[in-house]
């Protein structure tokens, strides 16, 4: 047994689920519609340093983001680069990507994780510290975990 301070990251701090889809505009218009979800808000994202198994593979994408109780709802959406959502859809179609945890301390995380015997697919942060990390944790148990730093005082617990 993993004494908890070795644990990759804390489980208590579950902050995200994330919903790989086609279009961000049909799946906010229906959880809206059918299940009260929002609002969101949308933005272009653009990782030009991302990292796909270790090699540099940026990407630009669409997200959506609402809070639903304590967690945050991330919708998915690719525009043109490499990545595991990339694959994710082309694989099981859309659906439920992953898990993300929020870590203090994102590097010190994917170290951890890596004793663990797991390996980062896709991550990437700014200077300011905001960053994140996919796991390979979904080879047991089927289930994706991203490690998340949020810059400082951006924390969705805050």
């Amino acid at each position: 047994m993993v004494d908890k301070e070795d644990w990759a990251f804390n489980p208590t701090n579950i902050c995200q689920v994330g919903i790989v889809v086609k279009s961000i505009e049909e799946t906010v218009k229906f959880y809206g519609e059918t299940f009260g979800i929002g609002p969101f808000e949308i933005r272009e994202v653009s990782y030009p340093s991302a990292t796909y198994y270790g090699e540099k593979a940026g990407y630009r994408g669409k997200r959506a983001f609402a809070k639903v109780g304590p967690v945050t709802f991330e919708l998915i959406e690719l525009i043109e680069g490499k990545t595991i959502h990339e694959a994710f859809l082309k694989e099981k179609g859309e659906g439920l990507h992953h898990l993300g945890f929020e870590v203090k301390n994102l590097q010190e995380a994917i170290k951890r994780a890596e004793k663990l015997g797991l390996k980062m697919t896709q991550g990437w942060q700014r200077e300011d510290g905001f960053g994140f990390a996919y796991l390979d944790s979904d080879r047991i148990g089927g289930a994706i975990f991203e490690l998340i730093q949020f810059a400082t005082n951006t924390s969705p617990r805050t």
